[in-house]
This record gives structure tokens, C-alpha cells and sequence, in this order.
């Protein structure tokens, strides 16, 4: 893995770029014809017996602090959406429920969202206010070595130095991209080498991930729920198993240290994920995992349930209408989330990872 001085043209011929320019519009469409048949569909359904689980990562004020450069926007979700989504489940007699409720099992006649944000941004703060007012818990994956250091995610470094050096948004996602074939600490000492020792300083309070007293402060609120996104944003698949079991309880433990609170659901980073992992998890404690396979969680989920550590989890996007996604997800039949689940089974072959940054 290295990093280059000149930029690769995103249309260099790869194979797998040539496959993802024809899968967006088609994706797209695919989308469009889903909420077309979820808004017949949901006419017809009860919508019972069932946990829709939903994953955010940072909450900005407005479109335009997400397009700022600071960061990777990711998702580009800004408060008002967030706002917009929570109110459409309170309206549709969804209840929004806690790891622990799952944990002891939820009635098999009525319908359940949970709320999560992945990472420890300082920023997950603005959501409070919206779950005060809805009364929503929500659950907050932490990946404890960032809180206890501070430094920032390698893939806002990434994207943040990508746009002073004048690469395009494909660009710097082919990077983003190729960087999750790595272990952690490989790509952050790259960066530095690259961009400079300072590299990994967070740029202000958008960016960084919580103090460790800002943390402490934040599980206190009766709203929070903090769970295990292993300490180091591990995607976990590139680490040796006992490098996986040490990943995954150092983050237990930092958490317990730094907030006096034990999480109990684990939210696999990258929702990378395999039988050795889970059970990785469950031999820390957690009861309960959550990756990024989008879908329906029948119930119950409980001690005896064979997808309690594997649970499916919806990623909602900025830059699509919020409520149509909303009846999207809660319809029970989607093309797009089958086109999606064979994107991820073809991904998992090895990919070969040679970026550049000018």
C-alpha cells in the first residue's frame, strides 16, 4: 500500500470503477421503482413483529458545513433530516427502544426502531435535543482509542487532504476504499508519512471524536447507550484473532474506565463480520452485534435468537429525499437492498488497493 504523487484518472480503465459508474444510475432507479412499490405496498401491511435498526455517523448543521471539506460527510446528514426521520417513525407507531429492551425481548405484535451513530463524533451531540423530544434512546458505537487519544479518523484525513490537493469525490473515495483492506495503524502511519506528523490533529469541533470527559458526561444522559466499535476503527477482518479479541475488549474496558458503563452491542466497523468475530464478541460480553446489511429484524431478538450478533441495519443518505427513504426501508420487500446484499457478497473478493494523492 503507498500512497502516490500523481493522481490515477478515475476512468483509467478498472474494471471495478467501469462496474460502479453503470451501477448508479441503475442503483438509482432501483430505488425509485422500491418507493414506488413501498408506498403501495404499506398500504396493505401491519408493519408488526419486526425492529428496524438505523445507522448515522456525524449530524451537521446544513448542507453546506457537510460539503466543507473538514470531513468526510459520509452520509451528509444534517440535523433537520434527522429530525425529519424520527418524526416520520413517532408518527407511524414505531417505538424506539434501547439495546437493553432487546436484550429482554420485545413484543412479537408491535413495531420497534433503534437509533445509532457509529464512531464518537463530538458532533453526535446536536441529536439530543431530538431525542429528548421524541423520548428516543439511541446508541452510540464508540471506538475508545480515538476518544482516549484524540486524534481524528483516518478517512476524514483522507478526504480532507484529498480536497486541498484537488482531487475529486472519486477519487478520494477509491482511496477511502482501497485504505479498508488495512489495518488501522498501517494507513494512519501512511498518512502521516505523507501529509506530515500533525496530519492526524482533528481540524476543530466537527471533526474530532469525544473527550474522554465529554464522554463520561454524554453516558450520563438517560438517553444514551454506548456500545463496542472496537478501540482503533478495526475493520476486523485484517487482524489476526487474537489481535480481533484484544480489539474488542480493550474497547470494553476503555469504556468502563473512562464512563463507568459496560456497553452490551457491538457495531462491527465497516460491518465486517464473520463467525470467528462473533464470537470474538460474545466471549466479551456483548450480547448483541450490528453490522451494515440493510433489512428487517424479525422478532424476537433474544439470548436464543441465532441473529442477535448479526443484526441488519439501514443507512439513510442525504442526498435522497429522507421520507421516502423512511417508507423505503419500512417496506418488507426491496429490489435495491437485494441488489445491495449481492454488491457486498462480490465485494468480499480481494481488491487491490494502489491510490494516489497529488
Amino acid at each position: 500500500m503507498r500512497f502516490r504523487a500523481t493522481v490515477v484518472p478515475v476512468s483509467s480503465g478498472n474494471g471495478e470503477l467501469r462496474s460502479m459508474t453503470i451501477y448508479r444510475p441503475l442503483s438509482s432507479a432501483l430505488l425509485s421503482l422500491d418507493i414506488r412499490l413501498a408506498n403501495v405496498g404499506l398500504r396493505f401491511t401491519k408493519e408488526r413483529g419486526t425492529l428496524l435498526i438505523f445507522l448515522f455517523h456525524s449530524l451537521f448543521e446544513d448542507k453546506k458545513e457537510a460539503q466543507s471539506g473538514v470531513m468526510d460527510p459520509q452520509q451528509g446528514v444534517t440535523v433537520e433530516m434527522f429530525k425529519t426521520f424520527v418524526t416520520h417513525f413517532h408518527a407511524n407507531g414505531y417505538r424506539f427502544v434501547s439495546p437493553e429492551e432487546i436484550s429482554k425481548s420485545l413484543a412479537e405484535d408491535r413495531k420497534y426502531a433503534l437509533l445509532t451513530f457509529d464512531d464518537g463524533y463530538k458532533n453526535n451531540v446536536r441529536a439530543l435535543p431530538i431525542l429528548e423530544k421524541f423520548e428516543a434512546p439511541a446508541v452510540f458505537f464508540i471506538s475508545s482509542g480515538h476518544v482516549k487519544t484524540g486524534r481524528s479518523f483516518w478517512w476524514d484525513v483522507l478526504h480532507r487532504e484529498g480536497k486541498r490537493r484537488g482531487c475529486t469525490d472519486a477519487e478520494i473515495n477509491r482511496m477511502i476504499a482501497g485504505c479498508k483492506a488495512h489495518r488501522t495503524e498501517d494507513v494512519e502511519f501512511l498518512l502521516k508519512k505523507e501529509f506530515g506528523e500533525n496530519a492526524l490533529w482533528p481540524v476543530g469541533d466537527l471533526d474530532r471524536p469525544f473527550t474522554p470527559s465529554e464522554l463520561r458526561a454524554f453516558a450520563k444522559h438517560r438517553l444514551v447507550f454506548l456500545g463496542n466499535h472496537t478501540r482503533d476503527h478495526a475493520i476486523l477482518p485484517n487482524y489476526s484473532e487474537s489481535e480481533i479479541g484484544m480489539q474488542i475488549c480493550q474497547a470494553q474496558n476503555d469504556i468502563l474506565e473512562m464512563t463507568g458503563r459496560t456497553p452490551e452491542m457491538i457495531a462491527y466497523p465497516n460491518g465486517s463480520e464473520s463467525v470467528m468475530i462473533r464470537k470474538s464478541a460474545e466471549e466479551a460480553g456483548l450480547r448483541l452485534g450490528v453490522g451494515i446489511r440493510p433489512g428487517h429484524n424479525r422478532l424476537p431478538v433474544d439470548s436464543d435468537s441465532r441473529d442477535r450478533m448479526s443484526l441488519k441495519r439501514f443507512t439513510l443518505r442525504g442526498d435522497r429525499g429522507i421520507e421516502q427513504q423512511c417508507r423505503s426501508s419500512r417496506s418488507s420487500f426491496s429490489i435495491h437492498r437485494l441488489l445491495q446484499d449481492a454488491r457486498r457478497i462480490s465485494a468480499r473478493q480481494p481488491f487491490d488497493f494502489s491510490a494516489s494523492v497529488k
